[in-house]
């Protein structure tokens, strides 16, 4: 037997050899004691100590290193561990080239992730803004202008939502005056809510309000003058307006 560590040559005892070549061909399973005490060709056996006396003496020359690689099972015997030494070195090898080879991956990686924010960013940056449906201006007694603006997905059926907002420009029409500049308006998309923004100016002060009609009838009456009149779209610098900002129809 040689230490190839060491260089070290051992002219293994009749146990010691017995012992290592039932470890050797029973490798990675384990060897029990009975089988290591069966003794060798001339039928002579072995004792228990000298069992465990063989598999000191072969710890001892395999080394501090290895001397793990023979395994007691308690209560069973002995098994001889896999020795991995030219696996870990092909392994050490493998990872050795693996390692600037995921380097260079992770930065490529990285480069295509920025480069992705990037143009995502560009995009929405550049991205056209949503147009309005149509822009009415309403001029009141006073010559006052508001601009009604209407708000849509789609560019077709969209006479409910129209209508809606003519309901809001008659009633603009009367007005000698009002606190509010432009009326933005739009159609939930299941069309059971009326969305109407009103934006303004108060003594130098942005107003904003945000008011939503349900209906669930049919036909949609969202904008009735019940409505109108509890709103007060009318309302002058006194602040009068609609004492809530979800007003439900009918």
């Amino acid at each position: 037997m040689i230490n190839q560590d060491t260089g070290a040559v051992w002219h293994l005892p009749r146990a010691e050899l017995h012992v290592l070549s039932l470890l050797v061909e029973y490798q990675g399973k384990v060897v029990a004691k009975s089988l290591l005490e069966s003794g060798h060709e001339d039928n002579s056996h072995l004792s228990s100590a000298s069992v465990a006396r063989a598999i000191f003496t072969l710890r001892s020359f395999l080394g501090p290193q290895y001397e793990s690689l023979i395994e007691t099972v308690k209560g069973q015997g002995y098994m001889l561990r896999p020795h991995r030494a030219r696996k870990e070195t092909a392994n050490n090898w493998l990872r050795q080239w693996i390692r600037p080879q995921q380097a260079i991956l992770i930065i490529v990686l990285v480069s295509v992730l920025l480069a992705g924010l990037w143009w995502f960013n560009q995009q929405r940056n550049e991205a056209t803004p949503v147009l309005p449906l149509s822009v009415e201006t309403v001029t009141l007694k006073s010559e006052q202008q508001v601009d009604v603006i209407l708000y849509s997905l789609s560019n077709t059926n969209n006479e409910l939502l129209t209508e809606q907002a003519q309901q809001l420009v008659k009633s603009l029409q009367q007005c000698p005056v009002t606190i509010w500049s432009r009326v933005f308006v739009s159609l939930s998309h299941d069309k059971q809510v009326l969305n109407i923004t009103l934006r303004g100016d108060h003594y130098g002060q942005s107003l904003i309000r945000n008011l939503k009609i349900s209906d669930l009838r049919q036909p949609k009456q969202f904008v009735t003058p019940q409505w109108l009149a509890q709103l007060n779209i009318c309302s002058t610098s006194n602040g009068r307006a609609a004492p809530s900002n979800q007003l439900q129809g009918g």
